[in-house]
This record gives structure tokens, C-alpha cells and sequence, in this order.
């Protein structure tokens, strides 16, 4: 095992398992949560809501751009040095918290990836890592590639990865939102 992806779990109708959380036109995007430089200094909290506020808000809050946690995940994952918790407040769920990743490497040596064509040259998805790869933070990004359009702004993928300390903190606290699927080994 050498590193996991963490993706929102789906219900079996399809729908995420998460509450989704978002501005009222539905495009909250803080651009400077992919990259991996610390936030909290700067970070304002800002006032979002729940896409669907009659079914509720669950312990993870999911948006294409940002997953969010309750008190009580941030409690239990505050073990983790690779996360940055930023406040958010939603609209009549109190404070949650975005899991901000600042641990990132680059890619490794012998993984797989999908390179856009230039002049964007970003990772589009990293198929495989080397079979030797042992993940030193339980959280993680890659780095977009040296040169790359996302590189030239400090950007990772926006994938987390995990490694197996991390995957199984994830299932403890949040495998009713959140799976962990192994990236393959090349």
C-alpha cells in the first residue's frame, strides 16, 4: 500500500453522502486553497450555506473546490500537522471547518500521470504511483510540474492523498462521507 485518494462517498441513489456547502450562486472558489502555503494568518471566514438546508448538514460538508468538517472531525484529526483547519460559517449550522492541506511533494519518480498538452502542462490525474513509494505525511497534494500553468501560481492537484495512518483516520472519523481508494503501484 502506498498511498489512497480521498474522494466524497455516494449514496446508493447516486446523490454524495455529504451535505453540499456553497455561496448562494453556487461558485464559492477560493483559489488559494490549492496550493499548499498556510492560510490561517490571512484566512476570513467567510458566510456560505447548505445547497439543500431541509435535509441538514452531516459531520462533512462537500463543494467541488473544499471539503469542510465538523468540531468534532477537526478534534479528531488535530493530530495532523499536514492539515490547516480555516473556518467557514453556514448559514444556521454554526462553524465548520475546510481541511486545507499544506503538506504537498512533487510527483514521484516513476509514477503515471495525465498531462494536459501545453502550454498548460498540468496534471490532470495521477494514475499511478512507483510501487516503492511510502508517503511521509499522512496528508497530502502533489505539486503541479516545474513550468506548468499551475505551477506558475504555487497550485497542487486538487486530489488529496493520504497514506495508510491517514486513511485509516479518515475511515475512523469520516467513512461515512469520505472513501479512500488506493492508487495503484506501477
Amino acid at each position: 500500500m502506498s498511498a489512497f485518494a480521498i474522494q466524497p462517498k455516494s449514496n446508493p441513489s447516486g446523490s454524495s453522502a455529504a451535505a453540499w456547502f456553497d455561496d448562494s450562486d453556487y461558485l464559492w472558489n477560493d483559489k488559494r486553497l490549492s496550493g499548499s502555503l498556510p492560510l490561517s494568518d490571512q484566512w476570513q471566514s467567510p458566510q456560505l450555506q447548505l445547497a439543500n438546508p431541509e435535509i441538514g448538514a452531516t459531520a462533512i460538508l462537500f463543494n467541488p473546490n473544499a471539503l469542510a468538517v465538523s468540531q468534532g472531525i477537526r478534534d479528531e484529526w488535530s493530530m495532523f500537522s499536514d492539515i490547516e483547519f480555516l473556518p467557514v460559517k453556514i448559514k444556521g449550522h454554526g462553524t465548520f471547518y475546510i481541511i486545507h492541506i499544506i503538506s504537498s511533494i512533487a510527483l514521484p519518480n516513476g509514477s503515471r500521470a495525465k498531462i494536459a498538452p501545453l502550454p498548460s502542462g498540468n496534471i490532470v490525474e495521477v494514475e499511478s504511483f512507483p510501487h516503492s513509494f511510502k508517503p511521509k505525511f499522512a496528508f497530502f497534494r502533489i505539486n503541479q510540474p516545474d513550468g506548468s500553468a499551475a505551477s506558475r501560481i504555487g497550485a497542487t492537484t486538487k486530489k488529496l492523498y493520504v497514506n495508510h495512518a491517514g486513511a485509516v483516520a479518515v475511515q475512523q472519523v469520516a467513512g461515512a462521507y469520505l472513501n479512500t481508494n488506493e492508487v495503484a503501484s506501477a
